[in-house]
């Protein structure tokens, strides 16, 4: 008795969060567009990480951005805006923990599939090393962060659009939206017969092995700029969609603007020194 009265009473805080951050873990990772978007990676290196040095040195670091991150921001919207579309969203305003709580669960929870990315990536270096298959050159870390950071992103910022966009339809345009802005970036400002702008890394899916000539196999070097930084400008953009789903109630609205504030400076500084 004295547990659950502790619990009503709002006590077990410190316990409740990390609870509901496993069990928001479970659902989002368990979620059949989450299993999709995890086999749609694999799909991708398994046919094409070992076509080359320059391939296997993409399918290390690139392609987990679109096929494992795009079925994972539909995946976290549809876990995040479940209870609204089941039409439960006033019972659960009687339970003893609040929104911010359930809020603060499911942002949290954002961090397992970013783990998840970081095993995915190292399985596949260890299956790299063991089948002899050869890379341009071995990544640095920061190379290797874009897939996972865009991961944890891609939850979050499904959970601010299931918060802030409540409709039919609104995170499809949301995603159609990134792409295009995606697209526009990476070939912004090219100078003919250059294969990106200057401001490439400013997008999320970076490859940053150049292609070449077709068939598009051959090591032909690598894009200039900062991947350390565009991995700041990554992480600083993951706590801006944080920040933008915990401000969808008004509870400790200030603190979140703070957040939100010193992502955006962060991201600004950053994306502004990634640019070659």
């Amino acid at each position: 008795m004295n547990d659950l009265t502790s619990l009503v009473r709002g006590g077990a805080r410190p316990r409740i969060l990390p609870t509901l951050a496993l069990n928001e873990s479970r659902r989002l990772l368990c979620h059949p567009l989450s299993l999709l978007g995890t086999a749609l990676w694999i799909l991708n290196v398994a046919t094409t990480g070992w076509d080359g040095p320059r391939p296997a040195f993409t399918a290390l670091t690139s392609p987990m951005t679109m096929f494992w991150g795009v079925p994972l921001f539909f995946a976290a919207n549809l876990v995040a805006s479940a209870s609204r579309r089941a039409g439960t969203e006033e019972l659960l305003r009687v339970l003893p923990r609040g929104w911010a709580d359930r809020a603060g669960g499911l942002c949290l929870a954002a961090f397992a599939p970013f783990l998840a990315g970081v095993l995915g990536q190292a399985a596949l270096l260890g299956l790299y090393l063991v089948t002899d298959n050869r890379l341009e050159r071995y990544p640095t870390i920061a190379e290797l962060a874009g897939g996972p950071l865009n991961l944890l992103g891609a939850c979050l910022l499904g959970i601010a659009v299931a918060r802030w966009l409540p409709w039919p339809g609104a995170p499809l345009l949301v995603m159609v939206a990134l792409i295009r802005v995606n697209q526009h970036l990476d070939t912004a400002g090219a100078a003919p017969g250059e294969e990106a702008g200057p401001l490439y890394l400013l997008g999320f899916y970076v490859d940053f092995a150049l292609w070449g000539p077709e068939p598009f196999l051959a090591p032909m070097g690598f894009r200039p700029g900062s991947a350390g930084w565009h991995a700041v400008y990554l992480l600083g953009m993951c706590l801006g969609a944080a920040a933008l789903a915990m401000l969808a109630r008004p509870s400790r609205r200030s603190l979140w603007l703070t957040v939100g504030a010193a992502a955006v400076v962060v991201s600004a500084v950053a994306g502004t020194l990634t640019i070659p």
